[in-house]
């Protein structure tokens, strides 16, 4: 027997699906980017503008360069968080610990920024010995040389330990192409007893660029700027307390209080009195004296 009659009769066909009233509807997706450490939103800006003439490419002079830029410091970058575990070193506050750049570090900042400086007779200016980190927030760096501008950019693409070792290599480059001119300066020749045996030349990174450069946090720290106009300010702020305290304490309400008290009394009257016949008097004894002097001129 087939299975059609074995149910009773002839099977029945399937009713079709209902379609999704929105199927045909085109539809709306919003996609959200990702943020912290995977975020591809734009977190630094720069503005570069040079300038160049014909004496200039003549005598092989560097562009004249203006630059500036606004970087955010996220607190991935500086601390151990959930989902970003990369810092080796961290301190006590939670932090690593990435030094900023020569131009971020108190001995090339101006007073007013907060910049100090020893000022040693034989070795010439010095730091402090205080060093600044990076912080999570906002930057702004300014540079008025070319080599600002391009150590600036070729540290886009790196985080801030790489930025670290790179500014520690260069250093170390410029120390050791700075020991090599010297050497070529005495004119000693290239012997077993020196390093700079055979053709060796080390590689010029170039120029330190950071005292033509400025980079610090936003917003300024404005205690350094304000702090010769407090100075300034100090005895109109001591004597406005003096008078606050005075008004407080009720002295000027006992001034007031005698001073109404001794108008009613006669003797604002009899002073005023008093004065005026003094004057009076010096008066009519000056033209008496002008008078005898005319008199014995005469």
């Amino acid at each position: 027997m087939s299975s059609s009659s074995s149910n009773g009769g002839t099977s029945r066909p399937k009713a079709a699906s209902r379609a999704v009233v929105f199927a045909n509807i085109p539809t709306l997706k919003v996609i959200e980017p990702p943020k912290g450490t995977f975020s591809t939103r734009n977190d630094q800006w720069c503005l570069t503008y040079c300038s160049q003439n014909v004496a200039g490419r003549i005598n092989n002079r560097s562009p004249w360069c203006r630059s500036i830029c606004i970087r955010k410091v996220f607190s991935h970058e500086v601390r151990n968080i959930v989902n970003f575990k990369n810092h080796k070193e961290i301190w006590a506050d939670g932090k690593a610990r990435y030094p900023l750049p020569p131009e971020g570090q108190p001995i090339n900042l101006p007073p007013y920024l907060g910049g100090r400086q020893i000022e040693d007779p034989e070795y010439g200016r010095k730091s402090p010995g205080d060093v600044k980190y990076w912080d999570e927030g906002w930057y702004l760096w300014k540079s008025s040389s070319f080599m600002g501008s391009h150590d600036t950019i070729s540290r886009l693409p790196l985080n801030l330990p790489t930025q670290m070792r790179q500014e520690a290599s260069r250093k170390d480059k410029r120390r050791v192409w700075q020991e090599y001119q010297d050497f070529l300066r005495s004119g000693k020749p290239p012997t077993s007893e020196n390093k700079w045996l055979g053709p060796v030349v080390p590689p010029n990174v170039g120029p330190d660029a950071s005292s033509e450069a400025l980079l610090v946090p936003l917003p300024l720290d404005t205690e350094p700027l304000l702090e010769p106009i407090y100075h300034l300010l100090q005895p109109a702020q001591y004597s406005l307390q003096l008078l606050q305290e005075n008004w407080n304490d009720g002295y000027f309400r006992k001034f007031g209080v005698r001073m109404w008290d001794k108008s009613r009394s006669g003797e604002p009257y009899e002073l005023v009195s008093r004065a005026y016949s003094f004057a009076y008097d010096q008066w009519k004894s000056k033209g008496k004296t002008d008078e005898d002097e005319k008199e014995k001129e005469a």
